[in-house]
């Protein structure tokens, strides 16, 4: 499997020369896996540099968009996403229950006028609601995948890939507190033995308290979260849009330190690629 964040930021796309070095763009990221099949997970601002970059490359492969949730940083780039206005492109939209229906929502007229200016049934592609990509458990090709419910206010979901050379578990918008509803040990589970964790690290372990019930976690709690389930590396994403890529360099020291020789730990940045 071959992976690459189009988009590490959380909440709102935040460019400007502070987030040069880790990017500006909401959540994206796209996966090529063991058999060549092309999976988008979410479409935040970074799909519209990912979709550039398909149509550039003539990439015509069918997109297997898996949506983890349904906040407006995971779906607003969808509009600008090129290969839907292409009608050799097929999209599969899968992963979160509702996530089909949110994307359409967003050419939908009747909620305000000047929004957007074109219709769903205006798109050129074939984009469709594909059952076959439904949680908990689904195949693409010969990957399987399998899903778990986070901590997140209206609900989201984490994904595994099982790969030839290893897994990979995306865990994006989650928060990681034993008083949550979902506890810890659910995640370690789920995550155990994983080569790869990306995980969501939005807030620093001294907002926590302030931040509880919001839906994120910090470094120090998804660090315990990898130690817990045993996985080779964990890659922090969803990076605070008020968080300059200095004070990401900071976050990532104190990591690395309180890692010492365990887990490999790293900050997620635009154009970063992972090959499993």
């Amino acid at each position: 499997m071959k992976l690459t964040f189009w988009g590490t930021r959380g909440s709102i796309a935040v460019p400007g020369p502070d987030t040069l070095r880790y990017g500006g763009n909401t959540t994206c990221l796209e996966l090529w896996l063991d058999g060549g099949e092309l999976v988008v997970i979410d479409a935040g601002t970074g799909v519209r540099s990912l979709g550039d970059k398909l149509a550039q490359d003539r990439q015509i492969a069918p997109v297997h968009l898996l949506m983890t949730h349904l906040h407006w940083d995971h779906v607003n780039g969808f509009l600008f996403f090129d290969p839907i206005y292409d009608e050799k492109n097929t999209i599969r939209v899968g992963g979160w229950p509702k996530g089909f229906e949110r994307l359409m929502d967003l050419f939908d007229p009747s909620h305000s006028d000047g929004r957007f200016p074109l219709r769903f049934d205006q798109v050129s592609s074939d984009i469709f609601k594909d059952p076959q990509l439904a949680p908990p458990s689904f195949h693409i090709g010969g990957t399987r995948m399998k899903s778990q419910a986070l901590n997140h206010p209206q609900g989201a979901i984490g994904l595994r890939f099982f790969g030839e050379r290893g897994d990979l578990v995306f865990m994006t918008d989650n928060e990681l507190d034993p008083r949550a509803k979902l506890h810890p040990e659910t995640f370690a589970r789920f995550c155990s033995g994983a080569k790869v964790l990306i995980h969501d690290a939005q807030y620093l372990p001294e907002q926590m308290e302030f931040r509880q019930g919001w839906g994120h976690s910090d470094w120090r709690s998804a660090l315990d979260l990898a130690r817990m389930a045993g996985v080779e590396r964990l890659v922090l994403t969803h990076h605070d849009p008020g968080r300059s890529d200095s004070q990401v360099d900071e976050i990532i020291a104190q990591a690395r330190y309180a890692a010492a020789r365990g887990v490999r730990v790293d900050a997620a940045y635009e154009g970063m690629t992972l090959e499993i």
